[in-house]
């Protein structure tokens, strides 16, 4: 058998290369209004800079391609082209013109260096900057077909071609004369789309060195398969719930041996393998039926999930996927996790902690309070936190009431929404302690209008506010009590002056400062009495 080869365009790719400093008077243009020569100083926009300049060679040939940000202000482009010769200053000039973002350029020379640069120009005339350069040099008897082998399931081939050493193109061709064959680049391997249709595919090839000489015409042939299905494809559960350690058995039937055929169980469980060896659960080796007996492992989660199979044939043809019938359900409920007794920290608060879920699968724990015993089904519960992250396994519950009992149960929530609930636990909050009372100094009088109270400053926790309470005396009789009334609230615990202003200097005044709690416990100070100045 002749061998084959594959072509690879020659091509160049895409490369940028850095600016080194101002463009001078040789590689950037002066900008001037070529539509008005009188009027340089025109007000239309620079057009924009071009980049990404690219190139694609071939046989005495250069494409070049290039982007640029808008190109609505762009009436053509210039090509600026340099025939590279070595210890030679740059020498750029205006080769040609285009009308659209890319260039062929058919004037070059095998072999030869060329660089290129490309400006905008807009229909005033006015010049762009020039984009960065870009040089390239434009540039044979074997074949062989997926190296040699007999059959190919697909008509994306790789030809593998020799050559002389001075090869520098190649053409190949699904014709014997080679008739459209276009000449390219050398290259040792290629891509190749056969011609459509089963059956022997011959490639033919020839080759042409860097004087022109021509090879005979070679050529490989290959036999093309592209075909796979799958005609049946069952499983057994018949909807039934099932759990780790239930089997399954899967059938599908592709009408041919020596393939690869799997089942996948929803996104769930992917690339179950089937067997056509007689062995786990296929009952007759080579007949083109892959079957197996699978059994559902710890961790495997459904819910009505559809069966797909999938089968490739020994050249590689994929067959279209079937759908079984039916869905299958594998419930594998989450670990439950244990709760430990609650911490009272405070009249209103309850420290909770529980031992940490290690189910792949985790969800989420979703802790429920309830106020009387039976968290699973009182009607009082009420979901007080959802923690996502698996080693979240505290939670300090607030805003309760002080001296209550309370009860909780921590449900361990999976991906599909299976749940398993903890041990119920209870906690009871810490009485409340009426506040601690605070020293009333005694008033001193600045003017004879006013009296200055100031008192001890609370340190309690629950603080919530000060109250100030007061009452007269018009001597010679005893002080009113039942007068009293609240004369100014502080809701700072540092707030602990104030002034007690508009007074009447013939009457004796009389306060007592409350400390309130977050409870509403009070706590009432000493009582004292002062008289404004004379």
């Amino acid at each position: 058998m002749i061998r084959r080869i594959i072509l690879v365009t020659l091509a160049a790719g895409v490369a940028l290369t850095a600016l080194q400093g101002c463009f001078d008077s040789l590689t950037q243009p002066g900008h001037d209004n070529l539509a008005d020569p009188a009027n340089p100083a025109t007000s239309s926009p620079e057009p924009p800079r071009p980049t990404g300049l690219a190139a694609v060679v071939g046989d005495r040939l250069v494409v070049l391609s290039w982007i640029v940000s808008s190109d609505s202000a762009i009436d053509h482009y210039n090509i600026y082209r340099w025939e590279v010769e070595d210890e030679d200053d740059e020498d750029y000039e205006l080769y040609d013109t285009a009308d659209t973002r890319e260039f062929e350029d058919a004037g070059v020379r095998n072999g030869q260096a060329y660089s290129y640069k490309v400006s905008g120009v807009n229909s005033r005339g006015l010049e762009g900057k020039l984009s960065s350069a870009r040089e390239v040099t434009p540039q044979i008897h074997s074949i062989s077909i997926e190296q040699g082998r007999a059959k190919t399931g697909t008509r994306d081939v790789t030809l593998t071609l020799s050559a002389s050493e001075g090869a520098t193109q190649m053409q190949v061709s699904d014709a014997p004369d080679m008739s459209g064959a276009q000449w390219g680049g050398f290259s040792s391997s290629r891509s190749w789309l056969l011609p459509p249709g089963d059956g022997t595919k011959t490639v033919y090839a020839r080759f042409r060195d860097n004087e022109d000489t021509e090879s005979e015409i070679v050529s490989d042939d290959i036999e093309l398969d592209t075909h796979a299905s799958i005609a049946l494809l069952t499983e057994d559960t018949e909807g039934q719930v099932l759990y780790a350690g239930d089997e399954i058995h899967f059938l599908l039937d592709a009408g041919e041996a020596f393939g690869e055929a799997v089942v996948d169980i929803g996104s769930e469980v992917a690339g179950i393998a089937l067997y056509d060896d007689g062995s786990r659960g296929d009952r007759a080796a080579d007949d083109g039926v892959y079957e197996r007996d699978y059994v559902v492992d710890h961790g495997v989660e459904a819910v009505d999930a559809i069966v797909y199979g999938h089968f490739t044939d020994e050249v590689g043809n994929d067959a279209e996927p079937e759908i079984a019938d039916g869905t299958i359900t594998i419930h594998d409920p989450p670990t439950p996790v244990t709760m430990d007794e609650p911490t009272a920290l405070s009249e209103r608060r309850i420290a909770l902690s529980w031992s940490q879920n290690a189910d792949s699968d985790f969800a989420d724990y979703r802790l429920f309070r309830s106020d009387v015993p039976g968290v699973a089904t009182s009607e009082q519960r009420e979901q007080i936190a959802e923690l996502g992250g698996q080693s979240q396994t505290t939670f300090n519950d607030s805003d309760l009431e002080p001296a209550t009992t309370y009860y909780y149960a921590v449900y361990v929530v999976d991906d599909i929404g299976l749940e398993a609930l903890s041990n119920e636990v209870s906690g009871t909050t810490l009485a409340n302690d009426p506040p601690t009372a605070v020293e009333l100094y005694t008033p001193w009088a600045p003017d004879t209008t006013s009296l200055m109270l100031s008192w001890s400053q609370s340190d309690d926790d629950d603080f919530d506010e000060y109250e100030l309470i007061g009452w007269e005396e018009d001597p010679p009789n005893p002080p009113d009590t039942d007068a009293k009334r609240v004369i100014a609230r502080f809701g700072t615990r540092g707030e602990t002056f104030y002034t007690h202003t508009s007074l009447i200097d013939t009457l004796v005044y009389w306060y007592e400062i409350a400390v309130i709690d977050s409870f509403g416990a009070r706590a009432l100070s000493n009582a004292v009495s002062g008289s404004t100045r004379p």
